[in-house]
């Protein structure tokens, strides 16, 4: 039954998604790769990019959960293959923090 899910959930792919996942026989590990690859994705790059580089402390905010949703941003852009030098992180960092 696994493999016939396999099997179908392929059919449905491009070729190029395609192989990245031909070697998976568990439903299970298949969409899990199929996410992996989703999430890397330009459009995936470039909305975290956006948020990490637009990012602002918000009124009302803790400096404590400020930095968390920094962190997981940066988190997340490591997913995805892109790095970012600690010194531009310090300095992102510190650019997204308000005066006071």
């Amino acid at each position: 039954m696994d493999l016939k899910t396999v099997s179908t959930i392929q059919l449905c792919l491009t070729d190029e998604v395609m192989y990245n996942v031909m070697d998976e026989e568990i439903t299970t590990e298949l969409w899990s790769r199929l996410e992996m690859h989703m999430m890397k994705s330009l459009s995936n790059k470039l909305y975290l990019k956006k948020q990490l580089y637009g990012l602002r402390v918000n009124e009302g905010i803790t400096e404590l959960e400020h930095l968390n949703f920094f962190n997981k941003i940066i988190n997340k852009l490591l997913v995805v293959n892109v790095k970012i030098d600690k010194e531009d992180e310090t300095l992102i960092l510190l650019s997204s923090l308000s005066q006071s």
